[in-house]
Order: structure tokens, then C-alpha cells, then sequence
């Protein structure tokens, strides 16, 4: 299953990704984008940054009810499902069981259910999001890189000179939920802040662009958020945080393959509750350019239970800690960084009717890289990694179907950056990539076996690109574009869908090729990017795309403001390309495209006032995601037109 491109990627080496490089082009698109704004203070704002893109994007307008609201219109991303419990991350045709994923620094390494996502994050909290478009660095794990987020504490929340400080928020969809937040954030004493944060969300049956109803969405989603944080000095701070989240309803058991296929097969919905909760202890170092040290230790728990006797557990206990150091060595200028995690995970499947083993899995990496400035316009970055990992899971008769193994590696990287002039960078980097088998997933076990001589997924992600990035170009007072280009190699590539039954074994070899290209413009109070994303995924052997292949999509995205009416109008344009089948094994997925706009009014009179309102997929689209789960009889169509409007008032 493969759209067509004129674009073919030949295989990179190491010793090209030595001579090339990118630049931060971020801060000077900012820079040009500020000037052109007024000053207005945005103390909710989220942040998204892409390491590809030429514009970090302020995403507090898209009043996001699902994870897809938030990323979908990113370059090289994807988020397949329509349903809240089926927000499954999609970087280059790999799904979320193959990328690494972290929510203030914890593990969302889950293996939950074939037909829900592993992932329950609530949009509203967030303060910022940092994609990883592939596997580019020695300090990050995954197959095509990955998700970090992150989620706003009192510090972000506190204007000056206050101590204390309060948010109420409520929004509202025609199409068809109700949610509402309040916010209490405090500078307790000179040395300890506070925050808690809960939300509600009631949610029912939306309709698609055929006026259907999604039948199987009736629920409701709770989270709470309990944050602590202790300066101890100028230099050193804790930060302890307990969240719950917990999505409730009535829901389909087959919720991934949306309402058409669950009602023309009399499925029954029934009440099913998934639920997180994490707690975890963060502990930051700032000493300036001589050591900067982030560390976590968390525990995180997930449970995924219908009205039936089983439930679905998984559990992880673990730590992460990332130095960076600035010296000067041999007269080059070093940037030093280093670091170590840890995970011990337990999956387990809690039935009355069956005695069911725990499964475990331990992990443990350490890792270090050097960015050296080899002259004034050439850095280079080498790395290395040591990855260890042991899995342990039962068989479904006796202890000799189990699967006890242990896998170690060491992976290395280098990458480069070349700074051509002012406006013109290279780029090129060369990564090794290792992956240790997931945990087969929690909810359904019984029927598993393993393939006794299953292999970790192992491979190379090769990635070469260019980025310009002038002011006062051609009459703009900033433009850019960037294009970049790789090739992603996986040897003993292992399909976690439905891993808890059937045989859990190596699936050959794939070979994942494309680029991502964006170009950014801005004029006065108009700023506009429009992206291009191509990703085509084959099997060595059978030709066969993976499964949650994407394929071509493109972005617009238009912002205007209106300084004289305290306005911001933003219009956003996804377009998915048709994906056609290439073998027996794929299946063909339709194109789309949809529009969404918004606009905000932050009076200056009343700068605590924030008003939203939007329409999103404006032409009442029929669609669903090529990230979500298709076949023939199987379509997850997204909800149709929207009419959004929500009130933030900050005290």
C-alpha cells in the first residue's frame, strides 16, 4: 500500500552524515513572528515543537478534545482512532508500540489491547509537546523516534509579583460533549509552590459527515493533577506529581473499528473504565553551561476493565536521569550529554474464570554524546548507547512454551550540522537502532505462544536534509522552508497488534523511506506554513506496507491577527492523499481533506479573559485517519462538523 512519489531516498553512510548539519532556525523564525504581534501575555499557551519544523506552533486555539486536534496537522505525524480511548501516535507509518513516549518524563510504554490505544493524556494541561521525527540521537529509544510531553506546573502559571492564582475553563461542542477545568495554582511560601487541576468532560454519541451517529462514545473523562515543587536553593528542585485519569462509558469492547462495523455486527456496547495513575518525583540541577541534570523516578499504572471479569493491567516502576555539560576541550567547544534510565514493567491479565501469570520485562540503558564544534560553521555529534533488556513471559501450557530471554546491545550514532552562511544549513545524521520485544498485551493472553528464537528489532535510521531561513525576503519579514529526507531500516520488525494471541514472532525486515518539507512565511500580522510529509513503508520479502502506513499528507496553516480588535484568526487545512494497495496484504485507504477555524479574543481591557470559538471539519467531511485501524468492511470515521466555543477566565 504505497502512494506515489518522485522523491527515492538511496542509502545514506556515515561518512556522509559526518559533513552535513541544521541549524535552529526556530528562534529566528520566532523572533521575526513576535515582531509582528502585540504584546499580549499568554500564561495557558501550549507549545508544539517539531525538531524538523521551522516554527514552533501555539496550540491553546485548537480547543482539542482528542490528541488528533493537537498533532494531526504536524508533518510526519499522525493519530490514529476517533475514540477517547484510541489515541494511538503514528510517526512515519510506526505506531505507538514502537515509538518512545513520555508524559513529564514517565514511561508510556504500554501494551494494553488490540483494539484500544496504550496512551490517556488530556490535552488541555499541556504546556508543551516535543516531537522526535525519527531516531536521530543516541539518548532517545523507539524505531521512528517519538513524543515527550509535558504538562504546566504554578511556575508557568504565576504572572509576577503574584502568589496566588485561579483558571476556570469550560468548553462546549455541538457535536456532542461538554467539558469544564478549574485550575488552583500558588506560590505557598518563598520556597514551595503548588497546583491542582481537575477536569470533566461529558461526552456522547457524535455524528460523522454522513450525519450518523458514532454510536459506542457515551462517557465520561476525569483527571486530576496534584503537583508540589521545592526549591531547595537557586540551583536545585523537587517536584513531586500524582495524576488520574480515568475514561469511563459505555463502549464498545471493539472500539478501534468505530461505530458502522460494531452496529452492523450487533455488537453491545457495555461499561467499560480506563484508567492511569502516576506519581512521580522530579529533581533538577542548574549550574549554568557546567551541568544542567534532569532526573525522574515515577511508578505509572494503567487498567483497561469492561463489565466483564477480566481486566487488562500494566505497571511500570522506573527512572530516567539526562546531564548536559559545556567545556572547552583541545580548543573545540564541547556540548556533553549523558545519561541512564531504568523500567521494571509487569503486565498481567486479572480474571476470575483463568490463573494467569504476571509478564516482566526489565530495561536499562546508558548513553552518552558529545556535539563538537570542529570549526566555526561544522559540529558534529557522536554517540553511544548501551541497551540492555530481559523479558520474561508464560506459555500457554507448560514452562517449556515460556519465553525467557535477555538481549543486549550497544548502538552508535553520529550526526552533523554545517552552517553554509546565514540563511543556508546542511544536516545529515546516521543512528543505530535497537528495540527489545514489547510485553504481549494485558487484556488478552490465554491463546499466546512464542516463537522460541524471537530476536530483538534492531536496524538504522539514515536522514539527510537542508533548511533556508532569511528576513526580509523577497518583501516577507521572515521566510523559510526545509526539506528532510530518510531512510529507516528495521530487521526482525515484530507486529504488537493482537501480540496476545496467535504466535508472537519476527515479522522479516521493512524498509521505510520519505521526507518531510515545510515552508513558512511572514508578513505584517499574517504568518502561514505549508508542509508536505511522504513516508512508503515495504516489506523486504513480500512487498507488504506496514500496517498504520500514512503515506502523503499535506498542511496549511494560516494565522492573522487583528491588533485593533484584540483578535486572532486562524484557519488550518489537512489533506490526506489516496493510499492504494500493492499487494493482497494491504488495503486501500481513502483520501480526505479537512478544514478547521478559529478565532480568539483576548480583550486588552480584560487580559485574564480568553474567548475561543471554532468550527472544525467545516464541510462536514466523511473520513477517517490512515493511522487508524482500516480493512475492507472496516472504517473508523471521525466526527463531522463541530461548532466549538470556549471561556477561560484567569484570577
Amino acid at each position: 500500500m504505497h502512494a506515489k512519489s518522485p522523491f527515492i531516498l538511496k542509502p545514506l553512510t556515515i561518512a556522509i552524515s559526518s559533513l552535513l548539519a541544521t541549524v535552529a532556525v526556530n528562534a529566528h523564525a520566532d523572533e521575526a513572528k513576535q515582531t509582528s504581534q502585540p504584546e499580549v501575555i499568554k500564561v495557558w499557551a501550549t507549545q508544539i515543537n517539531n525538531d524538523s519544523s521551522l516554527l514552533s506552533d501555539d496550540i491553546d486555539a485548537k480547543q482539542a478534545d482528542h490528541l488528533s486536534d493537537l498533532l494531526r496537522d504536524q508533518p510526519g505525524i499522525d493519530v490514529g482512532g476517533s475514540h477517547s480511548t484510541v489515541q494511538s501516535i503514528n510517526i512515519r507509518g510506526l505506531d505507538e508500540t514502537d515509538l518512545d513516549i513520555s508524559i513529564d518524563g514517565v514511561t508510556q510504554a504500554n501494551n494494553m489491547f488490540h483494539h484500544t490505544g496504550n496512551l490517556l493524556i488530556n490535552a488541555d494541561i499541556l504546556k508543551s509537546v516535543d516531537i522526535k521525527l525519527g531516531t536521530n540521537s543516541v539518548l532517545n529509544s523507539g524505531l521512528s523516534g517519538g513524543v515527550q510531553f509535558e504538562t504546566k506546573d504554578a511556575k508557568d502559571l504565576l504572572r509576577p509579583g503574584e502568589k496566588f492564582g485561579a483558571r476556570l475553563h469550560a468548553n462546549y461542542g455541538s457535536n456532542d460533549y461538554f467539558a469544564s477545568s478549574a485550575t488552583l495554582y500558588s506560590q505557598l511560601n518563598e520556597t514551595v509552590d503548588g497546583l491542582a487541576y481537575f477536569t470533566l468532560t461529558d461526552k456522547h454519541n457524535p455524528k460523522n459527515g454522513d450525519g450518523d451517529a458514532n454510536k459506542g462514545n457515551d462517557g465520561e473523562i476525569k483527571d486530576g493533577i496534584v503537583k508540589f515543587g521545592w526549591d531547595i536553593n537557586e540551583e536545585h528542585r523537587i517536584e513531586l506529581t500524582y495524576d488520574k485519569y480515568k475514561d469511563a462509558g459505555d463502549y464498545y469492547l471493539r472500539s478501534n473499528f468505530g461505530s458502522g462495523w460494531n452496529v452492523d455486527s450487533d455488537q453491545a456496547t457495555q461499561h467499560v473504565e480506563y484508567t492511569r495513575e502516576t506519581i512521580s518525583l522530579g529533581y533538577d540541577i542548574n549550574k549554568g553551561d557546567a551541568l544542567t541534570v534532569h532526573s525522574t523516578v515515577y511508578n505509572n499504572k494503567l487498567e483497561y476493565a469492561p463489565s466483564s471479569t477480566s481486566k487488562g493491567i500494566s505497571e511500570h516502576t522506573g527512572f530516567k536521569s539526562l546531564a548536559q555539560s559545556k567545556l572547552e576541550l583541545a580548543e573545540m567547544n564541547h556540548t556533553l550529554r549523558y545519561g541512564l534510565q531504568g523500567n521494571h514493567q509487569v503486565s498481567k491479565k486479572d480474571s476470575a474464570s483463568s490463573n494467569t501469570k504476571d509478564d516482566k520485562a526489565n530495561t536499562f540503558a546508558v548513553y552518552a554524546e558529545d556535539e563538537v564544534q570542529v570549526m566555526d560553521s561544522l559540529f558534529l555529534t557522536p554517540g553511544v548507547r548501551y541497551n540492555y533488556y530481559s523479558i520474561n513471559m508464560y506459555g500457554n501450557s507448560s514452562a517449556s512454551n515460556d519465553l525467557d530471554k535477555t538481549f543486549t546491545d550497544f548502538t552508535y550514532g553520529l550526526a552533523g550540522r554545517y552552517l553554509l552562511n546565514d540563511q543556508w544549513t546542511l544536516k545529515a545524521s546516521s543512528t543505530q537502532l535497537f528495540k527489545g520485544p514489547e510485553l504481549r498485551e494485558s487484556f488478552v493472553k490465554s491463546n499466546s505462544s512464542f516463537d522460541q528464537n524471537l530476536k530483538a528489532e534492531t536496524g538504522v535510521n539514515n536522514e539527510a536534509g537542508f533548511a533556508f531561513q532569511d528576513k526580509e525576503f523577497i518583501g516577507l519579514d521572515s521566510f523559510g522552508f526545509s526539506t528532510n529526507v530518510f531512510r529507516t531500516h528495521i530487521k526482525n520488525y515484530i507486529d504488537n497488534w493482537g501480540s496476545g494471541k496467535g504466535t508472537y514472532t519476527n515479522e522479516g525486515d521493512y524498509t521505510i523511506k520519505g521526507f518531510e518539507s515545510e515552508m513558512s512565511a511572514v508578513k505584517g500580522d499574517l504568518a502561514a506554513r505549508l508542509t508536505y510529509s511522504h513516508s512508503d513503508s515495504r516489506n523486504d520479502d513480500t512487498g507488504d506496507a506496514l500496517r498504520y502506513e500514512v503515506g502523503d499528507s499535506i498542511g496549511l496553516g494560516v494565522n492573522y491577527q487583528i491588533p485593533s480588535m484584540d483578535l486572532t484568526l486562524n484557519w488550518t487545512t489537512m489533506v490526506a492523499l489516496d493510499l492504494h494497495a500493492d499487494t493482497d496484504n494491504d488495503t486501500d485507504k481513502k483520501g480526505y481533506d479537512v478544514h478547521d477555524i478559529s478565532v480568539t479574543w483576548m480583550p486588552e481591557q480584560y487580559d485574564r479573559l480568553t474567548v475561543t470559538a471554532g468550527v472544525e471539519n467545516i464541510f462536514n467531511e466523511l473520513y477517517y485517519s490512515q493511522a487508524s485501524f482500516t480493512s475492507g468492511t472496516i472504517k473508523d470515521y471521525e466526527p463531522g462538523r463541530n461548532i466549538k466555543l470556549s471561556v477561560a477566565y484567569m484570577f
